[in-house]
């Protein structure tokens, strides 16, 4: 039988079991059970909760890899490893069977089934002992963090201004000068008038480390960065704790906002950077500029322009953005590096802005005249109809051990019926059967679908052929006349981003756009399966022309798009 490994560890459980011990155990047991295990199908989660359902790539991979049958069974620590929800991870578990495959604990040296009440009873008893432990985990945690917070020690993480100092029974804070007086540096210029980029600026032009440097972001100032510093009481000795609180909604952590009471606040006047003249200073501008604005989105940016947003600088990796600049004696709208603009040459030196109309157009061109022709969809489709064959042939060879499996479901049912009728109606008895019956169903619903499977794909791929086809002229006219609908259709056609490479040759300056387009993606709304990736690279569209931009002097615009 050809393995797979699941090993997962949390950061917030105290295991002696890491990774690598998880990983070398389960293919001890894999090896005694003279099984095969191919590298490529251990899969590893570090730092990921029990109760994340949604965050868990390693365990998505797994359950997309299984639906390949790519592996016939599955080998982990123990129930713990797979989750810490009862009703999720009884899912989860229920999942990975019904693909087909069979679920070992090597802790334990047993075979996860479900074919019984009494199996998915133990199933959820120890699910439920699981979360239980998770649950008492996080009170123990937050109980631990409260009485450091009402102490004013550090309760995780460090902030930029102070060193984290160990000592005997908790972390404590101690002023770092060096990055005070950058602090203080900050608080002054916002006070004397100077903006949130501005400072940025100042900071990545002078060479000043940022916060994380090195670990985390780009290295450099932001105007985000600057704008929570000065929004930290803790830089006038007022710590602040509880103000979120850990939540579990849908199969994922969250933040959740706490009242006032719940919050603990500690004045340490010694760890006071700022004085308090000065916080007043840049609380009052602070304010006015709250006030100034009038009804603030929290729904995210709405992005107005067709590459804003999915673009990104080839330097610095900084988002593009469109900004006014003038082109000739007209004031036009212009791609740009943000990074540039906002954090400064230090950061960036792509100070390159081309007009959206020409860069937009040589997008849309290239993806009209490469990706939403008639022949590529036809391949696709092609492509999809060669694997969900492939799929189908693997699904095959299962069709005797479904069938030898539906054989002895139906025979559990007569003997239940002849208990019923030997001992008259009994309420458990009548459950059990109901449940062997509705196995029974979806065994032979599986039965139906492996052997019907062929004729199937083949009039359903060829009706895809014949709708998509239909459907191309929309999209390619849908690039030309509705700018915020095809945006929606280049995020879907686009695997990832749009990278702008600045260009200075013979031609002028321009910008070399280059990505990849995933092809699956053309039959997302059709139902069909979706992620065939066909990179196009290296072809280059037609250059869009003379842009008529009121330039006298009538530039070229050569931005080209390539896939």
């Amino acid at each position: 039988m050809r393995a797979a490994i699941y090993a997962r560890r949390s950061t917030d459980e105290h295991q002696t079991a890491s990774l690598d011990v998880q990983a070398s155990e389960a293919r001890r047991y894999i090896e005694a059970k003279g099984w095969t295990i191919d590298s490529s199908h251990v899969y590893l989660e570090d730092a990921v909760s029990r109760a994340e359902f949604k965050k868990r790539p390693a365990m998505i991979a797994l359950l997309n890899a299984a639906e390949t049958k790519a592996f016939d069974v599955v080998v982990t620590r123990d129930e713990t490893r797979l989750g810490g929800d009862v009703n999720r991870t009884g899912l989860l578990i229920q999942s990975i069977l019904e693909s087909g495959l069979a679920l070992h604990y090597y802790f334990t040296s047993e075979e996860v089934t479900l074919d019984s009440a009494l199996d998915k009873f133990m199933i959820a008893a120890r699910n439920f002992a699981s979360e239980l432990e998770r649950e008492k985990i996080s009170q123990r945690t937050r109980e631990h963090l409260q009485v450091k917070a009402r102490r004013g020690f550090n309760t995780g993480g460090r902030v930029f201004g102070y060193d984290n100092v160990r000592g005997d029974d908790a972390v404590d804070f101690r002023v770092n000068e060096r990055e005070a007086a950058i602090v203080r540096d900050i608080f002054r210029r916002f006070a004397a008038g100077q903006g949130y980029a501005g400072i940025a600026r100042t900071l990545n032009d002078d060479h000043v480390p940022s916060p994380r440097a090195g670990k985390r972001g780009t290295g450099s100032w932001s105007h985000s960065c600057v704008r929570s510093i000065l929004r930290n009481a803790r830089y006038i000795g007022v710590i602040t704790w509880g103000e979120f609180r850990k939540g579990y909604r849908g199969g994922t952590k969250v933040r959740e906002k706490q009242d006032k009471t719940s919050i603990i606040t500690v004045e340490r006047l010694e760890l006071r950077i700022i004085d308090p003249e000065l916080w007043t200073a840049v609380e009052g501008r602070l304010h006015d500029q709250a006030r100034s604005v009038t009804s603030p989105s929290k729904e995210g940016p709405k992005y107005r322009y067709l590459l804003s947003g999915i673009g990104v600088c080839a330097e610095c990796g900084g988002p593009m953005q469109v900004e006014s600049s003038k082109w000739g004696t007209v004031r036009v709208k212009v791609y740009s590096c943000a990074y540039a603009r906002k954090r400064g040459r230090a950061v960036c030196t792509n100070t390159l802005r081309r007009p959206i109309d020409g860069i937009d157009g040589a997008v849309a061109d290239w993806i009209r005249d490469n990706v939403l022709r008639e022949e590529v969809v036809i391949e696709v489709l092609r492509v999809v109809r060669e694997r969900l064959a492939e799929r189908t042939s693997t699904a095959g060879h299962d069709l005797g051990r479904l069938e030898a499996e539906a054989k002895k479901v139906a025979g559990e049912i007569d003997h239940l019926v002849d208990a019923i009728v030997a001992m008259g109606h009994s309420a458990a008895l009548a459950t059990k059967l109901a449940e062997r019956e509705a196995v029974l169903g979806k065994l032979k619903a599986r039965i139906e679908a492996t052997q019907a499977a062929p004729g199937a794909i083949d009039l359903e791929t060829r009706r895809l052929e014949k709708v998509a086809c239909e459907r191309l002229a929309e999209l390619r006219s849908l690039l030309g006349r509705h700018p915020a609908e095809a945006r929606q259709a280049i995020e879907t056609l686009i695997d990832g981003r749009l990278t702008f490479e600045a260009v200075r040759d013979e031609t002028g300056p321009r910008y070399r756009i280059t990505g990849k387009v995933s092809s699956g993606a053309l039959c997302t709304n059709w139902n069909v399966p979706t992620g065939i990736r066909t990179p196009v690279a290296g072809v280059k569209s037609r250059s869009p022309g003379p842009l008529d931009d009121g330039d006298s002097s009538s530039r070229q615009c050569p931005d080209a798009a390539e896939g």
